[in-house]
């Protein structure tokens, strides 16, 4: 049975989808079900270009698109990006972001320049992508590089203490700025205040809703979680440990 909500919300890494990778057939074709039905929002520390690989193949090229398609909202990096779809222009378009200052990008660049050069965080000397990633609206640090393997960013920090102390070290440096520990090794640079509850609500209250109209469903609603601003914002949620579970959710609803 379908929830009593207008809208309801996916985290997209560990929750729609494995980290960095491509959205299963099944799990997209739920989502295409429950898109029918309700506005689908999907929300990511990631940018458009992550949406693109992992979640949007699968929706496009397909005939059945158009009832669906108007009814998916996608937030990058934590929802200071809105993308819509433009049924004429036929691609995604971006509908709102909350900016962050050029000076302060680049004075985030450097100092996250200064912690791999300091040695002091064992950060790896050959990473797989970029370690430090402009995406416009959010810097992104990852000391093992964008593209390693899921199992290799999870091994350098499974406790968190490193991205800690880094962002112990960073905050007083970088006072206009919020420093997020999301994901399994990564922080993302963001304007002061910003979170995902934060980007969601921006979304309500352009469309003249309140909390109440909202579900949100992710895998990290766990006390310092990256999903946990969600809980904390006061939107009911659901907790799920990866897609097969999230497949499951849906099932339930649309089945």
């Amino acid at each position: 049975m379908l929830p009593q909500k207008k809208i309801i919300a996916f985290d997209l890494d560990g929750t729609l989808t494995v980290s960095k990778s491509l959205i299963t057939e099944e799990v997209a074709d739920l989502v295409k079900q429950l898109a029918k039905q309700k506005i689908v929002v999907i929300i990511s520390g990631g940018w458009l270009k992550q949406f693109k690989t992992q979640f949007l193949p699968p929706f496009h090229g397909d005939d059945s698109m158009a009832p669906f398609v108007r009814n998916l909202i996608l937030l990058p990096t934590s929802g200071s990006q809105r993308y819509e779809y433009n049924e004429e222009k036929k691609e995604w378009e971006l509908t709102d972001k909350e900016p962050l200052d050029d000076g302060v990008k680049e004075r985030a660049k450097k100092l996250l320049q200064g912690v791999i050069d300091s040695g002091l965080y064992d950060i790896p000397s050959n990473p797989i992508g970029e370690i430090i990633e402009d995406r416009d609206t959010q810097i992104t640090f990852t000391p093992n590089g964008q593209q390693a393997p899921i199992e290799l960013k999870r091994l350098w920090d499974p406790d968190r203490k490193k991205r800690e102390k880094i962002r112990a070290t960073l905050a007083p440096q970088l006072p206009e700025v919020d420093l997020l520990i999301n994901g399994s090794s990564s922080i993302d640079i963001l304007a002061k205040g910003f979170n995902k509850a934060v980007g969601l609500t921006r979304l309500l209250d352009k469309l003249h809703l309140q909390k109440s109209d909202m579900l949100f469903v992710g895998d990290a609603l766990f006390p310092g979680g990256n999903d946990y601003s969600v809980f904390e914002a006061g939107i009911e949620t659901i907790a799920v440990k990866g897609p097969e579970e999230t497949a499951s959710v849906i099932r339930q609803w649309v089945g």
